[in-house]
Formats: C-alpha cells, sequence, structure tokens
C-alpha cells in the first residue's frame, strides 16, 4: 500500500521531534513477540535501566497484549532523566518498537492507501516547527511496509451513517466538499463549524441509494452553496444549553480530558478500584453542571468556579482559528474521524463527535484563560486544548461504546447550539 500524505497537510504542517517525552509517558506502546525479543537480545536491559520488568500484558495493548512498562512516574522504563530514549540512544531508530519509530505520525488505512495523519497530542506537532513532512516519507514508506507486509486487500469506505454507503470516489468527494468547508479562511471558524455541521445534518437526511451516479456531484455542489448563503445571511445569538444536554456534553467532557492512562506494573486492589470509580463518577456529574467547583480533572486545572467558563471570552483570536483549523484539517484529510481508526464510525457520526470535541476545546481554553488571569483567548490555550482532547479521541475505548453512539446522537440535536455558545 502506497502512503499518501494530503496537500492540505503537507502545506499546513510542520513537525521535527523535540525530545520532550511526552508520548513516553501518555500511552502504552505495544510491542509484538518478535520485536521483545530484538529488545532482550541488545543487552541487559533489567540491570542496566534498574527495572524488575521491562513489559506489561495489559487490554491497551491491543493485538499480543504487551506493551512497554512504565515506572511509577508514567514514564516509559526506557526513557531516560533527559528525556531520551535508552534503545535509541545506544542502538539506533531502527532497534525501537515500530509504533515508537512511528509516533507521532498515524497510518489509516484506504482504498488501497495508507492515508498518513498526526497526534496532537505530541507538542512538536502542536507547535507547527521544523522540518516539512515531505522530509519523512521515505521513512513511512519503510515503516508502511512493516507494519502491512505482502499485498494488502482493498479496504472499502465506512458508511455515510448505519446502512447508508457510497462509493469510494464518492466518499472521497464529500470529505473533499468538508476540507473545503473548513478552509475557508475568509470566514471565521465559528461559522465553518456551523455550515459543517448544517452540512452533515443534509448528508443524514438523504437516502442514498436513491442518488444516481449524474445526479450526485450536481446535488453535494447546490446543498454545499445553499448552506453557505443560510450560514452568511443567520445571526447566531448565543443561548446557554442547560438540563440533560448540558449533564452529558459534561460526561463528553470527562472522557475527552481524561488525562490518558498511566500504566505500571503495579496492580491496584479492588477496593482502589472502587474509591477510584466512585470519584471518577463524582467528577462526571460535577462536569455536567454550570456552576459549583470545577473538578480537578487535569491536575493543573484552577480552582474556579463553573459559571467563570459559561460567560462569552469574546471572538476567538485569528491564532486560534489557525490552530483549530490546522488540527481539523489533520483529522478529515487523513480520514482520522471516522472508519478502522475511529470506532468503525460513519462519516455522519465522526464529523459529529470532532464538532463536539471543537466545543469541548472551546470550554477547555476557558479554564486556561482563567488560569492564566485573562478574559480574552489566546493561541497558546488552543494549543494546550488540542493537546488534551487528542490524546482521547479516537483512543479512549469509552468514547466509541454503545452508551457513547447514544449520548452523540441525543447531542447532535443540540450541536448547533453548543458551538455558538462555546466557540465564541
Amino acid at each position: 500500500m502506497k502512503i499518501v500524505i494530503h496537500p492540505e497537510i503537507l502545506d499546513r504542517q510542520r513537525y521535527s521531534c523535540n525530545c520532550c517525552g511526552q508520548g513516553c509517558r501518555s500511552f502504552l506502546v505495544p510491542v509484538k513477540e518478535k520485536e521483545r525479543q530484538t529488545i532482550e537480545q541488545l543487552r541487559n536491559w533489567r540491570e542496566q535501566l534498574g527495572v524488575g520488568e521491562l513489559y506489561v500484558q495489559h487490554r491497551a495493548a491491543g493485538g499480543e497484549g504487551y506493551g512497554l512498562n512504565k515506572r511509577e512516574d508514567g514514564r516509559c522504563v526506557f526513557l531516560d532523566n533527559k528525556n531520551l530514549c535508552s534503545i535509541h540512544k545506544l542502538h539506533g531508530l531502527k532497534s525501537k518498537p515500530v509504533a515508537c519509530q512511528l509516533y507521532p505520525f498515524v497510518f489509516t488505512p484506504w482504498a488501497d492507501e495508507l492515508r498518513v495523519g498526526l497526534r496532537f497530542d505530541c507538542p512538536g506537532v502542536c507547535s507547527n516547527q521544523g522540518k516539512a513532512l515531505s522530509t519523512y516519507k521515505t521513512e513511512l514508506s519503510h515503516l508502511a511496509k512493516q507494519l502491512m507486509p505482502g499485498q494488502a486487500k482493498m479496504v472499502e469506505p465506512p458508511p455515510i451513517r448505519r446502512g447508508q454507503n457510497v462509493t469510494i470516489e464518492q466518499f472521497d468527494y464529500i470529505n473533499e466538499i468538508l476540507l473545503q468547508i473548513v478552509t475557508a479562511e475568509a470566514m471565521e471558524l465559528r461559522q465553518r463549524l456551523l455550515w459543517l455541521h448544517k452540512f452533515v445534518d443534509h448528508l443524514d437526511r438523504i437516502k442514498w441509494q436513491n442518488v444516481g451516479e449524474e445526479d450526485f456531484t450536481e446535488l453535494m455542489k447546490m446543498i454545499q452553496g445553499g448552506l453557505l448563503a443560510e450560514v452568511q445571511r443567520e445571526v447566531s445569538k448565543p443561548e446557554a444549553v442547560a438540563g440533560k444536554p448540558r449533564k452529558l456534553l459534561g460526561q463528553f467532557f470527562f472522557l475527552l480530558c481524561h488525562p490518558t492512562t498511566i500504566i505500571t506494573s503495579e496492580k491496584n486492589g479492588l477496593a482502589e478500584i472502587f474509591k477510584k470509580r466512585i470519584r471518577d463518577l463524582k467528577i462526571i456529574k460535577n462536569l455536567g453542571q454550570v456552576e459549583g467547583p470545577l473538578p480537578k480533572l487535569q491536575p493543573d486545572w484552577p480552582e474556579c468556579d463553573l459559571r467563570e467558563l459559561e460567560k462569552s471570552f469574546g471572538d476567538w483570536p485569528v491564532e486560534v482559528d489557525q490552530m483549530l483549523t490546522r488540527y481539523l484539517v489533520c483529522r478529515i484529510a487523513s480520514m482520522g474521524y471516522c472508519g478502522p481508526n475511529f470506532y468503525n464510525y460513519g462519516l455522519v457520526e465522526g464529523v459529529r463527535s470532532m464538532l463536539l470535541a471543537v466545543v469541548t476545546c472551546g470550554w477547555l481554553m476557558r479554564i486556561e484563560a482563567v488560569m492564566a488571569g485573562r478574559n480574552t483567548l489566546a493561541g497558546a490555550d488552543a494549543e494546550k486544548a488540542v493537546m488534551t482532547i487528542d490524546g482521547n479521541l479516537g483512543y479512549a475505548s469509552a468514547l466509541g461504546s454503545g452508551p457513547a453512539r447514544l449520548r452523540l446522537s441525543y447531542l447532535s440535536d443540540y450541536l448547533e447550539k453548543l458551538l455558538i455558545w462555546y466557540c465564541h
């Protein structure tokens, strides 16, 4: 399978590793049996690193169920005190597990290609500094051959919605329209988000089996243009959302803002697990309110009342629009919002989930502003918000569960109000 980096991503995104160690502290790195054997043969790591186990068994590792072990502070056992990988430092990049070599890049199988995306929980990706992505193509092609050896079979596109399918060419055409909407930067991002929301709502109502090939392109252009005129005419009035929708939104906040799981070889007893669940339920309940103390879901969150986060912090500055646009472009262009890399969601579900993620970013940016003593937002707030949610969006299994899909379906009726209220 050939690798493809969409031109929009190539134009907008740069990346170089800054050795921050963020990725080595957050997710569990899966390792195959062959990789474990290769690492073991390099040297006596247990003695050199002063650890008992190099690997941990956990369902989060997927596949064979093994991941690189963590120290008590959450860092990988191979990460030294200078944020350098001991394997990489002593034996070179290609001795590391393939997952480590690939990070922060992401492959999504698409037709007979691998679409390339990026993980924005990496500070180097968020800061958008460093080398052009085109310089990584040879390295990525080599990794693709390791991850998908031999002749890979054609991957079918996900449905537009459950039971409603289109051809791969039609799906690509629709996906390009999503990109055109998101990148229409003559408009404020909030207007583009509303346009995207309305466009997807229309896609959700179409009976695709009744759309002939000769009518498809004209229909898409007509919907896209008609909704643009509608969005430009409308004057959106912010209106708070309370009650059940706000309660369910609080559950979404919890799942997206929760610190990425730190897994160590230590096993918690049933009592500790029970206590944690009780604490989490209390936090979820509090996040569903619009007043009361902000719970400490993230350790650096300030002490403030939730009411402070429900007021407007003014129009988003250009830097915020640019940061979130870059994030959305990368998700959409790499197919990182639906299909096999995103809970097998269809297009409609995937876009709605992505829009709720932007709503969450709007709320998180307000936390950053309160923490800094500001009543306006800044570009750095958007970077921190995106890094917070991206470690969970598409990776936290609870976000793809049955209850999560029901929550998403319910909140889709309130998406317009939520976008107007939190993205302003």
